[in-house]
């Protein structure tokens, strides 16, 4: 016998293409799968009456996990199947901070940065420890992040390392992939190319916080100068390429009280500079707290989402890509949940949490240890959010009853434990983020049509 997942949501809207068919969106969180249902089955499942429903249906609402056995006990399968997740052994990622400086100096920015890149010997340790997860038995993926401060301030030793890793995991048949979280503004198409072929960096994340002018200000330099103009020319010759075009380049933008008025404009300027790409997308984020007090200028959750639909609707008319909906389920929500993750600051300590480094107070007393005293276990120990699925379940947050937990999977386990829900913009705006994506899909408000209720 099946039920009705409690984990769908369904549009509010009837839509329609030419045929004149009517249809609504059900997009079920447990797989983040969303399909257009026609209206007797749209009818049968706000009814909760899979018995109403064609034996074609029921079969795609199954595999869709929409439609559920009857006797699941649905929190407790996706909680285990997370669970299950963060004890896999075979996927590893370690975060690594080639140096603790930083060229520029956003107000936002938590942390605290200092000159100096690794040592010889911390170097070599955390080349040993990187070594060690790849020749580990049950390893078959590997996931290393260049993180920061500026890791582009330490391209030596990202130079010097990765070719050791890529070539470790090339002999023993792991897969290999590599993030680049930077500001960009130290980025030139030879270090490009270097990062890419020697180092293999699959995806840059690059923040830039709205057009030239704004961007500047938002995000000094420390020499003063702005470093817009540098960072878009410079990623956009990389992109006629023609050996990169497996290569993802991501702009992010953290929006707070400042800028949020001039995102419009980024966004058209970005479109006229050619970024409509299909190994381009751009993600636009709220400012948060990161070990600071960022309350002054924090955008407010709803005001966010509000203008994020704006925002949204001006990618899509530019044909520049973003994320409308989450196309993948969270069954590990960050490194902080597993024990196959961890970040190693450039000061030695290890963290599970990437927003620990560098922050003077984390550094000080929540480091879980250091590269000195790691051992030859290549498994990070025990961290403070290990058990969060635990923490769901038992009802420490609202996630045990929010439909969105599959996806979002709690979004933060340490902005919960400071007391400071950190709820994704979807929630609040995701029936309008379901019309976009049926006017993705070629589908039209259906005139007349009846809005429909949220499950």
């Amino acid at each position: 016998m099946d039920r009705v997942s409690r984990y769908l949501v369904m549009s509010d809207r009837t839509y329609t293409d030419d045929t004149g068919v009517p249809v609504r969106l059900a997009y079920s969180t447990r797989t983040a799968k969303v399909m257009a249902v026609d209206a007797a089955t749209a009818r049968a499942l706000e009814a909760g009456d899979p018995a109403a429903m064609s034996p074609a249906w029921t079969e795609a609402l199954r595999s869709a996990e929409v439609l559920v056995p009857a006797d699941e006990h649905e929190l407790s399968a996706v909680l285990d199947r997370n669970r299950r997740a963060s004890a896999d052994r075979s996927a590893v990622h370690i975060a690594l901070l080639p140096t603790s400086y930083c060229n520029m100096g956003c107000a936002y920015c938590g942390q605290e940065h200092s000159r100096g890149g690794l040592t010889s010997t911390h170097r070599s340790r955390v080349r040993d420890r990187v070594l060690r997860a790849v020749n580990a038995p049950a390893t078959r993926r590997l996931r290393i992040d260049w993180f920061g401060a500026e890791p582009m301030m330490g391209y030596a030793v990202i130079r010097d390392l990765a070719p050791r890793f890529v070539g470790a995991a090339d002999e023993r048949g792991v897969a290999y992939t590599s993030v680049l979280v930077t500001n960009g503004s130290l980025l030139t198409a030879g270090k490009i190319d270097t990062l890419i072929r020697a180092c293999r960096v699959t995806h840059f994340e690059i923040t830039l916080d709205g057009p030239p002018e704004i961007h500047d200000e938002h995000r000094p330099l420390k020499s003063g100068r702005g470093s817009f103009w540098n960072i878009v020319r410079t990623v956009r010759a990389a992109l006629d390429e023609p050996d990169f075009q497996s290569t993802h380049f991501n702009f992010r933008t953290n929006v707070d009280a400042h800028n949020q008025d001039g995102v419009p404009r980024y966004i058209e300027l970005m479109a006229e500079l050619g970024f409509a790409r299909p190994n381009v997308s751009f993600s636009i984020v709220p400012v948060h707290s990161w070990g600071n007090d960022v309350s002054e200028i924090e955008v407010s959750k709803q005001n966010f989402a509000d203008k994020e639909m704006l925002w949204f609707r001006l990618l899509d008319g530019h044909g520049l890509t973003a994320q409308l909906l989450p196309t993948t389920v969270k069954k590990v929500v960050c490194p902080a949940t597993t024990l196959s993750s961890e970040i190693i600051s450039s000061t030695g300590n290890i963290f599970s949490c990437s927003e620990y480094p560098l922050v003077p107070a984390a550094e000080q007393t929540l480091a879980l240890t250091h590269i000195d005293r790691a051992g030859t276990e290549p498994v990070r120990p025990p961290g403070p959010f290990d058990g969060w699925n635990d923490e769901i379940e038992e009802g420490k947050t609202w996630c045990t009853d929010c439909v969105f937990m599959p996806t979002c999977g709690g979004s933060c386990p340490k902005a919960w434990h400071e007391g400071h829900p950190p709820c994704p913009s979807y929630k609040f705006n995701f029936q309008d983020r379901l019309d976009l994506v049926a006017s993705q899909c070629g589908l039209r408000p259906a005139a007349g049509g009846a809005p429909g209720t949220i499950r």
